[in-house]
């Protein structure tokens, strides 16, 4: 018989939030398929539905499974059949209703800081029983976004439906590159396990004398921000340049402080997600939500930003190995 302890510890965990979360997506994927003004409602529907099934059952399937789930998924969006097509003489429906009776002012706001609350109140409380802080605040985001759709719900008298239809809504405008950070992570995965990182450095060292300080920072910050240009994410490419660049050529050579180098090389491969598509949450999901006719504009607009603080990142650096 499971103690109480025990059904506690299951239901708030990880993978409570991910069945929620397969559960959200197969409903997405029934609306998809009943919407008959979309040309690609059926495809769009077996895209949600198992992306639904990854995320529900992933934790008791065989990995092998997952993967020929993910390839199926591939294929579904390399052919174009994922996301809202209009059918001829059709538009369609957005559900976006404007009810300014319904709105609630300021108190709009209560729902959204929902999220970031209960994700801190997880993390707290898994760290006061001795749980691992970072999955606490994983699960407090996954419940924080259910009670954040509960106040909502209640803030603009909405029904249940209404949030779904947006939801779902939102999910085919953005498409597949909704899950892009969750493949682009086990790609920077891959990649630390293959030790990308050592030849790398190998390459560098082939270049670069051992004792020029400057250019072999600006390799590290360069190398930092590549990759987070095919990664869209600079904490998938911390851990590859990190292991492979910094410590090797720069922190042991020269004895610097890891917590100051690592958070600058950091926040250097972080100019890499201004310029990059990769980072479709920042610069495609915007563009689409906005319908904006460039796809791109966001970037080409945060590119000469992005491309100063990386000098500046190289300078610093550099100024507080020489100084400190």
């Amino acid at each position: 018989m499971p103690s109480l302890t025990n059904i506690t510890a299951a239901l708030f965990s990880l993978d409570t939030v991910y069945v929620l979360t397969g559960l959200v997506l197969w409903v997405f994927a029934a609306l998809n398929f009943r919407d008959r003004a979309n040309a690609n409602r059926a495809s769009s529907a077996f895209f949600w539905l198992v992306l639904g099934i990854i995320f529900a059952l992933g934790s008791v399937m065989p990995h092998w499974l997952t993967g020929v789930l993910v390839l199926l998924m591939v294929g579904l969006d390399g052919a174009g059949r994922v996301g809202l097509k209009p059918r001829k003489g059709e538009t369609t429906k957005t559900g976006q209703v404007a009810q300014k009776e319904r709105t609630p002012g300021n108190k709009i706001f209560l729902p959204v800081l929902l999220i970031p609350l209960l994700a801190f109140g997880f993390a707290l409380a898994f760290r006061l029983f001795g749980g691992d802080t970072s999955r606490g605040a994983l699960v407090g985001l996954g419940f924080g976004g259910a009670a954040a759709l509960g106040a909502g719900l209640a803030l603009t008298k909405g029904r249940a439906r209404e949030a779904f239809d947006e939801g779902r809504r939102l999910n085919d405008s953005m498409g597949s590159v909704i899950i892009l950070p969750q493949l682009l992570a086990s790609l920077g995965v891959i990649f630390a396990a293959s030790r990308v990182g050592d030849l790398i450095a190998a390459g560098i060292k082939g270049v670069i004398p051992g004792e020029n300080l400057f250019l072999l920072v600006a390799a590290n910050c360069l190398g930092m921000t590549l990759f987070t240009l095919v990664m869209g994410n600079s904490f998938a490419a911390f851990p590859v340049i990190t292991a492979g660049v910094l410590v090797p050529l720069i922190i042991k050579p020269f004895g610097v402080d890891p917590a100051m180098a690592a958070i600058v090389t950091l926040t250097a491969g972080s100019t890499g997600t201004l310029m990059t598509p990769m980072a479709a949450n920042f610069n495609i999901v915007p563009a689409a939500l906005l319908s904006m006719r460039d796809q791109y504009a966001v970037i080409k607009f945060q590119v000469p930003f992005a491309l100063t603080m990386w000098v500046l990142h190289v300078l610093v650096l550099w100024l507080m190995i020489r100084l400190l």
